[in-house]
């Protein structure tokens, strides 16, 4: 049996090593023998291919794996690694695992990839349990390929970013689908907001919730130029409402209950949805799978009450709309849905377009439109900021109309702070 310190010193990673000392010992009796399934030549050919790698890729983890099957030290490391990411899911230092570029050189990143290829059996189990399509299988899956798309970028080799090792968690527990473009689990609505819609014309109107700090501008960095406040009172909802182009307005407006119903308010369970790399943003791809995702979710877990999908991140980012941008897909999209804005602490989702971390502006790559025109909008002063959308599940009929920045508008609202 291969101990914990005869590991650390035949790698010769050091002290980086103790962060794999956690339930080392279990991994130990717990080895299929002789190999795990993950590291047989059928085994990884089956989950690579189903993670979506490419051809080179593969061949890149298939000369990896044949070095680790002939290492003993090497199979039980990959094997605890295996058990560190899906089975002791209490395991918090997937970021500090150590580099093994001694070992592999410039291809050290296919070790861990291939550890995080060994979850594809696990969400074939769990997604037969609860009777997914496979092809939604197949899909989810591919969410590692797109984890090794954002190393290659940072890396140009083949691996993937510890940083995002977490997230593969959430397939084998049954958690997130990939529904066509976009991903989707189910969450409780964290937003800052409430949502209210008239219960004849079916206008849509975001709230503030109360003792919110906004900035000058109706945004959440920090800096506090006025406060939100809420109240019911005498059967009308009094606060301060959002526009659906992301900020907050500072001026209060009276909703009366018997016409007005809260459809949407933290604490509800909603369609939590995330933006994979890779695929394009045409808007109809989005609709297609905002659509599907309603239709699988409301199918698949009919006992939870669902209305609303929503999301967090750079992709809401209404300072989009006054960059250049390659494509106008992102701002079209952003148009059809009601942003909301969500606390910014300057640097959010500069990662995942610079792959840097930290951020340096000096250093930071250029070699994509996206990069250059976010970094010359931060060069002239600007804090980058995140934000967030929902759009209500009933509205999908409308998408392709920017159907609430036009009742917004239409409703006699000025659609500025």
């Amino acid at each position: 049996m291969v101990q914990l310190e005869q590991m650390i010193s035949h790698l010769n990673i050091g002290a980086a090593g103790e962060v794999l000392r956690p339930h080392w010992e279990a991994s130990l009796s717990s080895r299929p023998m002789p190999l795990p399934a993950f590291l047989t030549e059928k085994g990884l050919a089956h989950n690579a291919e189903l993670c979506g790698l490419d051809a080179d890729a593969i061949s890149v983890l298939e000369t990896i794996r044949q070095q680790i099957v002939q290492d003993e030290h090497l199979i039980q490391l990959a094997w605890h690694c295996h058990n560190l990411l899906y089975t002791y899911t209490d395991y918090e230092e997937l970021q500090q695992w150590p580099c093994l570029s001694e070992r592999f050189g410039d291809s050290h990143g296919a070790f861990y990839l291939i550890v995080a290829t060994s979850m594809v059996p696990l969400v074939e189990e769990k997604h037969r349990e609860l009777g997914v399509d496979p092809q939604i299988t197949q899909a989810t899956c591919k969410q590692v390929s797109a984890f090794a798309q954002n190393y290659k970028r940072m890396a140009d080799s083949i691996g993937i970013p510890l940083r995002q090792l977490f997230w593969l968690r959430h397939y084998p527990a049954g958690r997130l689908f990939r529904i066509g473009r976009m991903e989707y689990m189910i969450k409780s609505f964290a937003g800052k907001i409430q949502v209210y819609r008239h219960k004849e014309t079916a206008q849509t109107v975001a709230l503030c919730d109360a003792g919110v700090d906004f900035n000058e501008h109706g945004f959440i960095d920090g800096q506090k130029a006025w406060c939100s406040s809420l109240q019911m009172e005498s059967g009308k909802v009094i606060g301060q409402p959002i526009s659906p182009k992301g900020f907050a307005e500072r001026r209060s407006t009276e909703l009366d209950l018997s016409q007005w119903k809260c459809v949407l308010q933290p604490g509800d369970s909603v369609l939590d949805m995330h933006i994979p790399a890779g695929g394009g943003m045409q808007p109809w791809k989005c609709r297609d799978s905002m659509a599907a995702a309603a239709s699988f979710f409301t199918h698949m877990f009919p006992d939870v009450n669902l209305n609303a999908i929503v999301c967090n991140s750079w992709i809401f980012n209404s300072q989009l709309e006054e960059i250049p941008l390659s494509s106008d897909n992102l701002v079209q999209f952003q148009r059809e849905l009601y942003l909301f804005p969500v606390s910014s602490q300057g640097n959010d989702g500069l990662w995942f377009i610079f792959f840097q971390d930290p951020f340096d502006p000096a250093t930071a790559p250029q070699d994509t439109s996206l990069q250059r025109s976010v970094a010359a909008f931060l060069a002239q002063g600007n804090q980058w900021r995140s934000g967030g959308m929902f759009f209500l599940l009933d509205d999908l009929r409308h998408f392709g109309t920017q159907h609430y920045r036009s009742q917004y508008a239409a409703a006699g609202n000025d659609n500025h702070v």
